[in-house]
């Protein structure tokens, strides 16, 4: 004799995924199109893929190194100000406001 749980037992779980986007007629249609391409030697210009996989990776070296360059030079930028605005705290923690060149 068992006893009433508390908890329900998981079902087990079924895969059943549905296709989204897939039309068979004209996946049929195509096939067809393209053997009757290849009988007749007609060449389509959209038929073959050609990859540049080369120039991409030139193209994106470049913007790299130019990106690089760039944040480089604001990085050098920001350092140069931050250390004169630190030599100029230290100045005066050492020698004071009155030993300024400048009077404010």
């Amino acid at each position: 004799m068992a006893l009433p749980g508390f908890f329900k037992k998981p079902e087990h779980k079924r895969f059943n995924i549905q296709p989204r986007y897939w039309d068979p007629a004209k996946e049929e249609r195509e096939e067809r199109e393209n053997r009757i391409k290849a009988e007749l030697g007609i060449q389509d210009d959209n038929g073959q893929y050609i990859p540049n996989i080369k120039g991409q990776l030139k193209r994106s070296l470049r913007h790299r190194n130019a990106d690089v360059r760039r944040s480089n030079k604001k990085s050098n930028i920001r350092l140069f100000i931050i250390l004169i605005v630190l030599l100029f705290v230290a100045y005066v923690y050492f020698f004071g406001w009155d030993s300024l060149p400048i009077k404010f």
